[in-house]
This record gives structure tokens, sequence and C-alpha cells, in this order.
């Protein structure tokens, strides 16, 4: 990527699905946006891992027999609805944070299908959606 910006390329930065407990911590969020600070990406596009379907469910069952008892936990962990909503309510509310904190919240775009979140978890996202694209039907 360092070469691409250097060679005058137009940079995107894309870091989806965030998988819980993988790569959504403050400290791994900040890691990825100050990458995509660095780069000068154009614009920042997140999403949340996708609860439908077994993806879900296969990626837990591959993580555990990887020996990665932890990180499939993670992932049962949101499996839920009310979990996986409260995961995303989460999950924006850090990469704003860290977006505001090292980089342009003009350049986020949290693509975020709200079908699946809990009403009251909407009604938290929309008091602040600063850099959240809301997909599909409303």
């Amino acid at each position: 990527m360092t070469e691409a910006v250097h060679r005058g390329y137009r940079v995107y930065a894309m870091f989806y699905p965030i998988l819980p407990g993988i790569a959504d911590a403050p400290e791994q969020i900040d890691e990825l946006i100050r990458l995509a600070a660095e780069w000068q990406a154009e614009e920042i596009f997140v999403e949340a891992v996708n609860p439908r379907g077994r993806g879900l469910i296969l990626a837990q069952q591959a993580l555990k027999s990887a020996g990665f008892h932890c990180e499939a936990a993670h992932i049962e962990s949101v499996r839920t609805t009310e979990s996986w909503s409260w995961y995303v309510v989460q999950l924006i509310k850090n990469i704003q944070h860290s977006v505001r904190k090292l980089y342009d919240i003009s350049k986020l775009r949290f693509l975020l299908y709200p079908s699946r979140l809990q009403k009251h978890d909407v009604t938290r996202i929309k008091d602040d959606d600063a850099g959240v694209i809301w997909l599909g039907k409303d």
C-alpha cells in the first residue's frame, strides 16, 4: 500500500468483516485506522460480521478446530440477535472514536444493514451515525 501511495494511486481502506474478539478491540481498530491515515485513504470502508446464514457457525467451528478456542468463543458470543446488535453498536462507537482521533470522520463508510439490529440499538446508532451508510430497506 505504501508503494501504491508513493506511485500516486488512489487508495481506499476496506476493513471487513471486523470479527469480534479478533479485530474489534479499540487498540486493534486504532492500528487499522493508523494504516488508513498513513496511506491517506480517500475512504475507509468498514462492516460488521454478517450474522445471516451459516457463516458465523462455520467460522466458529474452523477457529475451534485450529485451536483458537478464545476466538471461537467470541464468534459464538455474537450469534444471537441481541448480542450481535450490541456488538455492532460497540463496533461503530469504537470505529468512530478511532477515526475522529486519528484521521477524518468524513472518510468513514461503515456499511450497515439495520434489519437485524434491535430497535433500541438502531436509536443508539442514529444518535451519532457519522460515517454510517444505512443500507437496505427502512
